[in-house]
């Protein structure tokens, strides 16, 4: 397969959303190739039934769950025969307009060693657990040998693409997300998460990347203080403009918020804005922040 892209999805016990996202991709691609973790609902035979472009069936495979989705997502691109890798989670799904504009961006590839950003896009939910975000994430990429997956969870082909010499390409291509919108989905996702994490921290301590997920999933679990020292340490090392260092901030100031030092807080906003004056986050999380002192 020359030119071509190859959708990869990983999945287990996901038939309740995946016919939609299926719906809203599988025509676009030259392949699908579908990795089932252990599934005992009809998400595999549900896969087996999408067709990509060309009417050809997925390719649906099985592979044992160790605790590493990257491990799992590595496997799909064994079996991936694509040029290009697009990937994407059962719970995503394409909107009309983001559909076409991948469909161009997938007729337009050049051959070159490319990351394509795409904003993945979830909606506040109704019990006010999780709010609105959007944020940039790699979701097309050359199949490469040395461009794989790295980390358990909150995984991420970035390095071993900047390690490859891929060029980082932004889009205004929107990946709509539903999975935080269901409390008890989302608790179970945090407390599977935060094992992960901790996993991953003892295996590969004063990594930037894993203390920001861990100080985040801390947050998220309701577990503020804990999640204090980990965003802190991550802002001692990560790079002065990497992407996670202004939402760092922006955890952070909320976590020392929900643990009553507002005077910290302020001084972490601050520090924030110093280094993305245009940040309309920081900047209205400061005006919150001194409203309340």
């Amino acid at each position: 397969m020359t030119g071509q892209v190859s959708l990869t999805m990983i999945a287990r016990d996901e038939e309740r959303v995946l016919a939609r996202c299926l719906a809203s991709v599988a025509d676009l691609v030259d392949e699908i190739v579908f990795v089932d973790t252990g599934s005992t609902d009809g998400t595999r035979q549900l896969a087996a039934q999408a067709r990509d472009r060309h009417g050809r069936p997925a390719r649906v495979f099985q592979f044992v769950w160790i605790d590493d989705f990257s491990a799992a997502r590595n496997e799909t691109l064994r079996h991936a025969r694509g040029d290009w890798i697009f990937w994407m989670d059962c719970d995503d799904w394409l909107d009309e307009p983001s559909r076409h504009e991948l469909q161009h961006l997938f007729a337009t590839l050049a051959d070159e060693n490319a990351v394509y950003q795409m904003i993945h896009s979830s909606p506040a939910s109704a019990d006010g657990g999780h709010p609105a975000s959007a944020a940039p994430q790699d979701r097309l990429f050359r199949r490469l040998p040395q461009i794989r997956w790295e980390g358990r969870v909150h995984e991420q082909i970035a390095r071993s693409a900047a390690r490859s010499g891929a060029i980082l390409k932004r889009t205004n291509i929107f990946i709509r997300h539903s999975g935080y919108g269901d409390a008890e989905l989302r608790r179970r996702k945090v407390e599977r998460n935060l094992r992960l994490l901790e996993c991953q921290n003892i295996e590969q301590p004063h990594d930037p990347h894993t203390l920001f997920y861990l100080g985040m999933t801390y947050g998220m679990a309701g577990r503020a203080a804990e999640a204090i020292p980990q965003l802190e340490h991550a802002l001692e090392l990560l790079p002065v403009r990497s992407r996670f260092r202004r939402r760092a901030y922006l955890l952070l100031a909320d976590c020392w918020r929900l643990c009553g030092n507002l005077s910290r807080a302020l001084d972490v906003c601050e520090a924030g804005i110093s280094l993305f004056p245009d940040d309309p986050e920081l900047r209205r999380l400061r005006e919150e922040e001194m409203r309340r002192a």
